[in-house]
């Protein structure tokens, strides 16, 4: 074996191992003991909440996420819309709602949309917690009333809820669960929740809870105004002022459907698929081609070694390097399928983990999360990037 060749197989045997490690990571942080379910009528909270949603030309998905807000079934509940100078009837139909519209007006200088338009909504809050919904969500009617209770019972200020994702088209089943699993094989639930590591907290803008006065107390949306990713920045700030953060993975409590297709999956991950900050060009560019050359490493190096095989003396030449492709291939599709199997389904309710069309889909979704993540780069640097058309410029980093 020439030296060249034992890198290679030295290389597999590492991306393997790399993959073993991941899937069981996956596997950890899906466990039940981190699962949120629909409490029992008989679990009470004496909270009151101010359900807070941004919405800007919403008018397809608002009604479904206000039916779900209606029928909840905690009794002290008001539902708070701020309709972001909307070009639908946005309003008009949350207006029908049992909701309290306000209008929304320009960002001012340094803001993004949707920051303001969630200040907007909270401003307008009286209830003991704020929670802060997108407009493509709906939720179990015990949604509230289960989370308010897990926050007096751990006595924590933050609490965000990882939702179930209803995947409906080619371009979702691809894509997300590829991003759902880079982001798992990385996560601990426990560095999370611990209070001396901020930066280790996970956000989600889709379904989280925090006190009001812990919320007012930190600055609110202002302290990340020109942040493209809020969600996770928000809570960061609020850990690092001393909140108490909790996280669960709540799939029957609260679902979204980000995305219809590949035109909105393309322009709503422009927004936030690279790791950038337009005053430092270089180092964003240095930390992404990394995080390629990671991705080629952990996602797709199987298929590299299936295909170079035919050039290096036939697909059993070399034995070792591949039987370890062939090992991370199986726990790449072993992590995928948990992702899954906890989180993703159709919206019809059809369970994706037992479709195998779907995991074999995953070089090509692989490949198409690489191009949306080189578009979201060149057009954050370039000041390009837009959403619900409007211009979005701000830093990740």
């Amino acid at each position: 074996m020439t030296p060249a060749e034992t890198t290679l197989v030295i290389m597999g045997g590492l991306a393997a191992l790399s993959r073993w490690g991941a899937a069981g990571h996956i596997r950890k942080v899906l466990h039940p003991r981190w699962r949120l379910e629909p409490a029992p009528p008989e679990v009470q909270s004496r909270l009151s909440v101010s359900v807070c949603v941004p919405a800007r030309n919403e008018a397809a998905v608002i009604d479904r996420l206000l039916d779900s807000l209606d029928r909840q079934d905690h009794p002290l509940v008001e539902v708070i819309v701020c309709d972001d100078r909307s070009d639908d009837d946005t309003g008009a139909r949350a207006a029908r709602h049992r909701c309290t519209v306000v209008a929304g007006s320009e960002p001012p200088e340094g803001w993004i949309g949707k920051q303001w338009a969630l200040t907007h909504a909270a401003a307008a809050a009286t209830g003991d917690v704020l929670c802060f919904v997108d407009a493509d969500t709906w939720h179990h009617p015990a949604a509230l009333r289960t989370s308010l209770a897990l926050m007096e019972a751990e006595e924590a200020d933050v609490l965000v809820l990882v939702s179930g994702h209803a995947l409906g088209s080619w371009s979702e089943r691809w894509v997300l669960p590829f991003l759902w699993s880079a982001l798992l094989s990385f996560l601990s639930i426990e560095n999370a929740q611990d209070p001396s590591r901020p930066n280790d907290a996970m956000g989600n803008g889709q379904f989280w809870l925090v006190r009001r006065t812990t919320y007012v107390a930190m600055g609110g949306h202002e302290r990340v105004k020109d942040r493209l990713v809020e969600d996770v920045a928000i809570v960061r700030e609020l850990k690092r002022a001393g909140a108490r953060f909790r996280l669960r993975f709540a799939p029957t409590l609260t679902r979204t459907r980000m995305y219809t297709g590949w035109s909105q999956l393309w322009s709503g991950l422009e927004k936030n698929a690279a790791i950038t900050d337009p005053a430092r060009p270089v180092l964003s560019i240095a930390l992404s081609v990394l995080s390629l050359v990671l991705t080629v490493m952990a996602e797709l190096w199987p298929w590299i070694v299936a295909a170079g095989a035919l050039f290096l003396g036939g697909p059993w030449a070399h034995p070792a390097l591949l039987s370890f492709a062939a090992a991370q291939l199986f726990f790449i599709l072993l992590g995928r399928a948990r992702v899954f199997a906890a989180l993703c389904d159709d919206p019809s309710g059809e369970r994706l983990s037992r479709n195998p069309r779907v995991l074999l889909a995953q070089p090509l979704g692989v490949l198409l999360g690489m191009v949306i993540m080189l578009n979201s780069l060149q057009a954050q640097l370039r000041g390009t990037t837009g959403w619900k058309g409007r211009r979005v410029q701000g830093r990740s980093l």
